[in-house]
């Protein structure tokens, strides 16, 4: 299990810079970018997973495209705080990630974001089945929200 490192204050983050959080699944990588001083966070698309290296690099491309000061990565824990199947993969690349990372990865707990996005959408007028990619963006923005508590 990925222990959490001791976090920076998250506002004090946001306000140092950008933020590029994940929501990390089989399929695709969400992508959300907060904007300083972390008060406006949006969803900046996805990327398609391949394999661990590609993915690896792919995301740091994405945080130096963006000048991102810390990589933001949701945990899927269950409703009790324990890792299962999906929680270990995403460990795995959290892992990779900070190995090639100059910049801080820090995780947080992600429980039903991808579920709020995608009712976020449905209020918004958009169908999450006809765009997964998108479901998967907002659930990353979901993700920073929660980092940062708003």
């Amino acid at each position: 299990m990925v222990t959490p490192s001791p976090t920076p204050d998250p506002a004090n983050l946001a306000r140092a810079g950008r933020l590029l959080g994940l929501d990390v699944g089989d399929r695709r990588i969400g992508l959300a970018v907060s904007i300083p001083p972390g008060e406006l966070i949006l969803p900046a698309g996805y990327l398609l997973r391949r394999n661990r290296r590609s993915d690896v690099a792919a995301v740091l491309e994405q945080a130096t495209q963006r000048d991102s000061v810390a990589i933001i990565v949701g945990m899927p824990y269950d409703a009790q705080g324990r890792a299962g199947e999906q929680a270990r993969k995403t460990e795995t690349l959290v892992r990779a990630l900070q190995r090639a990372a100059d910049i801080p990865v820090l995780t947080v707990d992600e429980s039903f974001s991808s579920n709020a996005a995608a009712n976020d959408l449905l209020q918004s007028g958009q169908s999450p089945s006809r765009d997964p990619g998108a479901v998967d963006a907002a659930a990353a923005a979901a993700i920073l929200r929660r980092f940062l508590g708003s």
